[in-house]
Formats: structure tokens, sequence, C-alpha cells
């Protein structure tokens, strides 16, 4: 029986008030979606208290999942401690050529450390239409800040019909950004920026 590789994710983080705790959380979504689209690897949650330099010789791509704001938009602790690990994971990903794949604020996050232009939005929360090429699709948007323009190195792939950019690549580094739930209801209805990042993650096996 072959050894399974991870792919690392980052988890939101939560605050339980009536246990006066912090707690990090991931919607069993996750878990349904790794075992219908990536069964040839275990998750692996990652927890912000643990440093990601050990987990590198078992990973092989990281997913930077939803959840809570950035900081730049909600200016409370949770927020930036988040945003601090993360971006720790995005350097470390570069540095060791391992594949990211953003998922919505974990999107946002991506576009902002390349230095593109987030902005708030209306109207992104529901069934949202997406421009792929010449292709059209709808699929679902939780999200209320959009970005409006990229930064340096960074490629559109999907934009949304009010012209706002719904999907992106770095055109050296393995990373890729999806505004759009891939882990929710629609959220593969279109697979094939998932699948270029998933290639890339095999190629590096």
């Amino acid at each position: 029986m072959s050894v399974k590789k991870f792919i690392a994710i980052s988890q939101r983080l939560y605050e339980v008030k009536e246990y006066y705790e912090i707690r990090e959380t991931l919607s069993v979504d996750w878990g349904i979606f790794f075992r219908n689209y990536l069964n040839d690897f275990l998750m692996l949650p990652l927890s912000i208290e643990q440093n990601f330099i050990y987990y590198i010789p078992f990973v092989s791509g990281i997913i930077l999942s939803g959840g809570n704001d950035l900081s730049i938009f909600n200016n409370n602790t949770l927020s930036a401690r988040r945003d601090d690990f993360e971006i720790k994971l995005i350097e470390s990903c570069i540095k060791h050529s391992i594949p990211i794949l953003g998922i919505c604020r974990g999107a946002q996050l991506l576009a902002h450390y390349f230095n593109s232009n987030l902005i708030s939005c209306k109207n992104h929360v529901g069934i949202h239409e997406i421009q792929q090429g010449d292709e059209v699709f709808l699929t679902n948007s939780y999200h209320n800040y959009a970005i409006d323009k990229l930064g340096n190195n960074l490629i559109s792939l999907a934009n949304s019909k009010d012209s706002y950019i719904e999907s992106f690549k770095h055109d050296t580094f393995p990373i890729f950004g999806i505004m759009w739930h891939i882990e929710r209801d629609k959220g593969m209805i279109n697979d094939g920026i998932f699948n270029e990042w998933l290639k890339m993650i095999k190629e590096r096996i």
C-alpha cells in the first residue's frame, strides 16, 4: 500500500466567548472535498501555533482557506494573527516551490501580498456569474471584498460579470487564487483552474 502525501490547509480563527478561548476550525465541506477530489492525499490542517518549517518535507501543496476578513479591512486581533501566519506560509511555499491555492479569503491574501488592489463590493453573496475565457458559468460567492486590479506578476484567469477578478495565477510561482468556494455547492462546476494547480502538485511529487 503506497503512502499518501499531505496537502496542508489553513484554518479559520474563531473566538468562543462562552469558553474564553480561541479555536481553529474547518468546515466539514473540506473533508468531503478531499474525499471526492483529492483522494490521493491526506488533509493536514495547520495551526497558527505550529512552525510550518517542520511540515515542509511532508507537504505537497497548501490551500489557504476562507473565513475571517483580512486585517486591512477588519483590524482585529484574529485577522492580524491569521494574516501574519499565512504570509509566512506564502513565503515558505515560494522558497520551497510548494504549490498554493487560495480560496476566497486565501485568494484575497495572495492578491494583497502581490500588491493588488482590493475594495469592498456588493452583490457577491449567493449564486454568481463567472467569465473564464469564452465560457460563462454560475458558481457560489460569499465575499464582501473584491479584487479590483491585480498586482505585479499576477495573471487574471476569470472575472465576475461586474468586472472584478475572480481567479488568477502567478506568472512564475505555482500560485493560484479562486474567489468562489470550491468546497461548497456549485464550487466545482468549472474545475480547470483547480486541475492546473493539482497538476503542478503531482509533477512535484
